[in-house]
């Protein structure tokens, strides 16, 4: 096992039960199972639109200063022949809304011809029902949608920008039809941020969809992202302890901005911290770089604090502490 890789898992983050296998190491922190993928990312966000067309509470869209742009065709093509040799998990979206791509449906195309697996998340705005058979039909893995809420006064508060009424409608005719079509894949999440002003109804909002959801399909309920520190504390549901540890992400994920530059994490929301461009660089190239080398060099070494950004971060929270990513539709509630 990689030496940084290892001081990572054993002094880190007080690691137990660490297995390796030929490309990946499993482990857990507390209760919570995880893994790593040696020598490549294992998760890949891939930017396909950065505008969106809705301005969602604790989300930093609205204060982007980088242009809003829909990745080009032949960017895409490239980062996806590159992550076609690998079997990372790839996601087609991040700072906006993939459906706004005019391109989109062959984006998806090249990705389905090309990666293991890969999926793409929504706001349900623009889940026409051309589009839902669209997507049905692309080959994704997995889909995601968010909605926060089944009250549209407070959906209209959590995520203004769009009819709540008819996203609620959207996101109901998506699961019609998939389930008309007798169709497993895309395999759906109805992705649930917790926050403080939807707490009180997340145990009706999970019940009304278990009623609904056919499996695999399934809530996907998971913590307030503060996008390194950028978003307001007094929205979140959990409470970071003073004594940080070691940021996971540096070693399993990255994220690829419209415009192909790679940033760390997805809390480096403009682009504040750029590792390298995947324009005219490869991903496994940036990723095993003496740039990311140090990064990580100095998380171990508890100097994450001279890194901006991580700096006042407490993301790397969400990723080793007891608020976990969670199936509300599986518990027994």
């Amino acid at each position: 096992m990689d030496q940084q890789l290892a001081r990572l898992l054993k002094n880190a983050l007080d690691a137990t039960e660490i297995r390796e296998a030929d490309d990946r190491v499993y482990f857990k922190v507390g209760d919570r199972e995880k893994e790593i993928q040696k020598d490549f990312p294992l998760v890949i966000q891939v930017e396909t639109s950065s505008y969106c067309n809705m301005i969602c509470l604790g989300c930093p869209q609205k204060d982007m200063r980088r242009p809003r742009l829909f990745m080009e065709l032949d960017l895409f093509k490239k980062i996806v022949d590159e992550l076609s040799n690998h079997k990372s998990r790839v996601w087609l979206h991040y700072m906006g809304e993939p459906l706004m791509h005019p391109r989109i449906f062959e984006l998806i195309e090249l990705a389905a011809k090309k990666l293991s697996y890969f999926g793409m998340s929504s706001n349900g705005i623009l889940l026409t029902r051309d589009r839902i058979e669209r997507i049905l039909d692309s080959g994704l893995h997995r889909f995601e949608i968010s909605l926060d809420s089944l009250d549209p006064g407070l959906l209209d508060q959590l995520r203004p920008g769009g009819n709540p009424e008819n996203i609620i409608e959207n996101v109901h005719e998506f699961f019609r039809v998939k389930y008309d079509r007798g169709q497993k894949y895309p395999i759906t999440s109805i992705n649930y941020r917790e926050l403080k002003e939807n707490l009180r109804e997340t145990g009706k909002f999970a019940a009304y969809w278990k009623k609904i959801l056919r499996e695999p399909d399934f809530v996907l309920a998971f913590p307030y992202e503060r996008f390194g520190g950028h978003e307001s504390a007094e929205h979140a549901t959990y409470t970071v302890p003073h004594e940080r540890r070691a940021c996971l992400k540096l070693w399993n994920k990255v994220l690829i901005l419209a415009d192909g530059r790679l940033v760390a994490c997805d809390a480096m929301f403009d682009g504040q911290v750029v590792m390298g461009d995947t324009r005219n660089s490869s991903i496994k190239e940036i990723w095993n770089s003496p740039t990311y080398h140090e990064m990580r060099q100095k998380h171990l070494e508890g100097r994450a604090d001279e890194l901006s950004i991580c700096n006042v971060c407490d993301s790397w929270y969400r990723e080793i502490g007891p608020k976990d990513f969670r199936n509300l539709t599986s518990e027994n509630a």
